[in-house]
């Protein structure tokens, strides 16, 4: 572990326990997490059946039962829960934004929801990850929206208070499984695509990541991609969000032994379980079980222990619960205790020798304030002589624009007048635009007035004029 990322651990020192719920097409799988200072362990997990969508009663009755009879077994007190939705649940939809939409880019998804989500907007909950093409103003934002109805989220929020737990955070199992990996194998700067699929239900799922963003999620069904078609996926994904790539992307695959086919399951180079060891304490029954169902669950626990680096959260802050207090380690404590002992001394006498050296500092700018503040004076003497000269500016203004409406007939109108440098121009209608050129150089106000370009003729016979002016005095 390299100072960097040995500095990145320490700031999230901490005694915590986090459970993370997975909530499947099929099943829900839990995870606890225990981390005590910089040791992060899984604890327990399991796997439960759950009735299927189509039978949404049954479904959330068997999902507060599983989570309780977790908490009975497992005697678990988590201090956070992340509950984790399976993709299946989610809308994944992509914008492509002006940079200048960066500023207030919230209210602009705001109004750009309804357009790319079928759905109110009163009626989901969303979040989003963003990224920038770089090239300055020509620059555009690729913005991954991610979205859920809120129906689903109240639905299985209210299960799991039914079993004595509300959650902190929801999060998506895209975002999960990149937490997991990020943990596992280091911060997610370069590309890379995970690849879960659950050999029982048929169905997976591939997310992209890149500098610890997601970029994009698929959802497979049927046939597993082979390895040539993800790395074709991964590259055009890529390149939607201004990220081109020229060799293969790193692929991690996560399947059930029975996924079938001869997809990425079976030809990818790296394993999503093998990343875990040495890296993440875990029963013995985690390796050996694979169960992809497992991951988003573990990787939910982690964010839940502050471990998470993709930042999704699909739950708004004002339905999050409020977070106790961290506890701040002892350890940290007591060394904290030790130092301001052994330097507070050397502080004291620091301080005093930084007092004198900024006095003589003071006593040699004194000079320089000195004629600062005099340049001050003098500025101020010269800001009341240009008042002075310009307060009647403005009289004068309104005094030519009375003149002007007297003067101009009332068969002409203006759809431009301009002032400056002591002079007007005027764009507009009249019938007889030669006619303005004499009643201006008759006025004591004005002079050398003179059409800028050629008189045209307009729509109702009118002719349109453009003449420049000079302000007399």
């Amino acid at each position: 572990m390299d100072l960097s990322t040995f500095s990145q651990r320490i700031r999230r020192v901490d005694f915590l326990d986090g459970l993370g719920i997975y909530v499947g097409p099929g099943h829900v799988s839990l995870a606890l997490v225990r981390k005590r200072l910089l040791r992060v362990a899984l604890v327990q997990n399991r796997i439960y059946p759950l009735a299927p969508v189509s039978r949404p009663e049954e479904r959330l009755r068997s999902l507060a039962e599983a989570v309780a009879a977790f908490r009975r077994e497992t005697k678990a007190e988590p201090g956070a829960v992340h509950l984790c939705l399976a993709r299946q649940e989610l809308l994944l939809n992509r914008l492509v934004l002006p940079i200048a939409a960066r500023e207030n880019l919230a209210q602009v998804l705001e109004y750009e929801i309804e357009r790319v989500i079928p759905l109110p907007r009163d009626e989901i909950f969303y979040d989003y990850q963003v990224r920038d093409s770089g090239q300055g103003e020509n620059g555009r934002l690729a913005v991954l929206v991610v979205s859920v109805p809120r129906r689903v989220v109240r639905q299985y929020v209210d299960a799991l208070e039914g079993a004595g737990i509300r959650p902190k955070s929801v999060v998506v199992a895209a975002a999960a499984l990149g937490d997991y990996t990020a943990f596992c194998r280091g911060a997610l700067a370069q590309p890379v695509a995970l690849f879960v699929r659950d050999g029982g239900s048929g169905e997976g799922e591939l997310a992209v990541f890149v500098e610890r963003q997601l970029v994009a999620s698929h959802a497979l069904r049927g046939h597993a991609p082979s390895s040539a078609e993800v790395n074709a996926m991964v590259r055009r994904d890529l390149a939607e969000v201004f990220h081109a790539v020229e060799a293969p992307v790193d692929v991690l695959i996560a399947a059930t032994s029975n996924g079938g086919g001869n997809g990425a399951g079976s030809e990818g180079t790296l394993d999503l379980f093998a990343l875990a060891s040495g890296r993440l304490e875990a029963p013995t029954g985690f390796f050996d079980a694979a169960d992809p169902a497992l991951l988003p669950a573990v990787g939910a626990a982690l964010g839940a222990v502050r471990e998470g680096v993709v930042d999704i959260d699909l739950l708004p802050a004002e339905h999050r619960p409020v977070q106790e207090g961290l506890l701040v380690p002892l350890l940290l404590m007591v060394l904290a205790v030790v130092l301001a002992l052994v330097y507070g001394g050397s502080i004291v006498v620091r301080d005093e020798m930084t007092r004198r050296t900024l006095a003589r500092e003071v006593e040699e700018l004194e000079p320089q304030v000195a004629a600062i503040k005099k340049q001050e004076a003098d500025v101020r003497k010269f800001q009341a002589q240009i008042a002075t000269l310009t307060e009647n500016q403005d009289r004068r203004v309104v005094h030519f624009l009375k003149e002007l409406t007297d003067k101009i007939p009332s068969d002409a109108y203006l759809t431009t007048l301009r002032y400056r440098n002591n002079r007007i121009e005027m764009d507009g209608f009249a019938s007889k635009s030669s006619e303005l050129i004499q009643i201006l150089e008759s006025s004591p106000l004005f002079k050398n007035a003179q059409f800028t370009s050629p008189i045209t003729q307009g729509q109702g016979g009118q002719e349109r004029f453009s003449i420049v002016a000079e302000i007399e005095g």
